[in-house]
């Protein structure tokens, strides 16, 4: 599943704007297919998401306070979710992991009650083994959730 799909998925099982999510979703060239020696199964796949993601009701672009986050969903009750998704890609699965925290960490400059911090990956055995690796302490400490998450909904660990 590519990063693109986990975001679909995402906003689908557990954001949905039907439910009253406001979702914005940054969409990086990358995650399109653009780029050197990018496979035409990426880009069709891409293009099926992208759509699928607008379809849903979540805009794209760049979030006006907390800039290039792969997914920010707002609701009046549950407050501000800022979500670093990972999937499919030539990067290591621990790399991407590392990745994601690392551009976590970076938001949680913000010193705002509302806010959740996440990660999403695949909902496959090897990527719930390297996001099993964050211990719960430091996922308490930090106010961060991780979501394993599948067309099917989203598990969280």
């Amino acid at each position: 599943m590519y990063q693109l799909e986990v975001k679909k998925y995402l906003i689908e099982n557990m954001f949905h704007p039907k439910n009253g999510w406001n979702v914005l979703v940054d969409i990086d060239a990358m995650e399109k297919g653009k780029g050197n020696q990018q496979k035409p199964e990426k880009i069709e796949r891409a293009k099926i998401a992208e759509k699928g993601i607008i379809g849903l009701g979540a805009k794209i672009g760049t979030h006006p306070i907390y800039g290039r986050v792969d997914v920010v969903a707002s609701h009046p009750k549950y407050g501000v979710y800022i979500i670093e998704a990972e999937g499919k890609s030539s990067k290591q699965k621990d790399l991407a992991i590392y990745s994601a925290l690392g551009q976590v960490i970076r938001q949680m400059e913000r010193n705002e009650s509302n806010l959740t911090f996440a990660i999403a990956v695949p909902d496959q055995k090897k990527w719930e083994f390297q996001i099993s690796k964050i211990p719960n302490r430091v996922k308490d400490i930090l106010k961060m959730e991780c979501f394993l998450v599948s067309e099917h909904g989203v598990r969280r660990i």
